[in-house]
């Protein structure tokens, strides 16, 4: 069954305002969501409602919304939301479970995490969750916190191992149940 709104998103993309109310969203964190216009826009309503205005971040509001035991700060553009990091803190250090951003704004999260988050707190770690789309998002922080001068390690139960220049994230990071027992830290 074709539903209106569904018709009018694809035919009239600027049409945004008739979509249903944040309330009615099942799960508001969920990132496909996200990439809908309509859906993303009512989704911004709701956290425009619902968190809190910290501030801003470059050209973006800054918002920061708590969720159980996470933190999870959003960057909203006009009232469309373009990027989120959701995590916990532990001794100091941002544990990041998810991160989502608009495909149109590469490199946007990155950027948050070592302009905002590496500021205020002394490290990030990853989750124990291995995806591919992860791996590439790693790859990519590890290599760019390299060549800011921060300190980057895998860490696993029992240890600590810094990673120099020449790092293969391959050797750590992979859908196998071994690769869950890794994670990635970042400190300053």
């Amino acid at each position: 069954m074709i539903k209106l709104k569904d018709l009018l998103e694809s035919v009239h993309k600027d049409v945004v305002s008739i979509f249903e109310s944040p309330m009615r969203l099942n799960n508001p964190w969920d990132a496909e969501q996200l990439n809908s216009l309509g859906k993303n826009n009512s989704f911004t309503i709701g956290i425009k409602e619902k968190a809190t205005l910290i501030g801003n971040f470059d050209n973006y509001e800054l918002y920061k919304y708590n969720s159980g035991n996470y933190i999870i700060n959003v960057l909203v553009l006009k009232n469309l939301t373009i990027a989120f990091v959701q995590y916990k803190i532990k001794n100091n250090i941002v544990e990041i479970e998810r991160v989502w951003q608009d495909a149109t704004y590469t490199g946007l999260v990155r950027k948050f995490i070592f302009e905002y988050l590496l500021k205020m707190f002394d490290g990030i770690l990853s989750s124990d969750s291995h995806t591919e789309l992860g791996q590439k998002y790693w790859d990519k922080l590890l290599k760019q916190a390299l060549n800011k001068g921060f300190k980057i390690f895998v860490v696993n139960k029992d240890e600590k191992i810094q990673l120099d220049n020449n790092f293969d994230i391959n050797n750590y990071y992979s859908n196998s149940i071994k690769s869950m027992d890794y994670k990635f830290l970042v400190e300053k």
